[in-house]
């Protein structure tokens, strides 16, 4: 289960380090898509909710929480919304272990 939750971090630097170094133009042709990418970690976050939230809702939290963000990132990069990537980015640089 800390697989997971690990792998939800991972794909969110991802995000992170992708978002802050391409134009949105690039990102916007990745395939799959960032969007797509993003609710597949919505679903891996689902999961890690599941097995941890009575012992580590923390991480359960932090979990949709990474996830709910690489979403809205998706969603700016493919509408390429370029103001609310960049708020997002911010937002996402400043959560711990990224």
């Amino acid at each position: 289960m800390q697989d997971l939750y690990y792998k939800i971090l991972q794909v969110a630097n991802n995000f992170l380090r992708n978002a802050k170094m391409f134009e949105i133009s690039v990102l916007r042709d990745h395939n799959p898509t960032y969007e797509e990418l993003a609710k597949i970690m919505q679903q891996v976050a689902t999961l890690v909710h599941e097995l941890a939230d009575d012992f580590d809702p923390i991480m359960a939290y932090n979990a949709f929480e990474y996830a709910s963000m690489m979403g809205k990132m998706g969603v700016a990069i493919r509408d390429e919304n370029e103001a609310e990537l960049r708020a997002l980015v911010d937002e996402l640089d400043k959560k711990p272990f990224l």
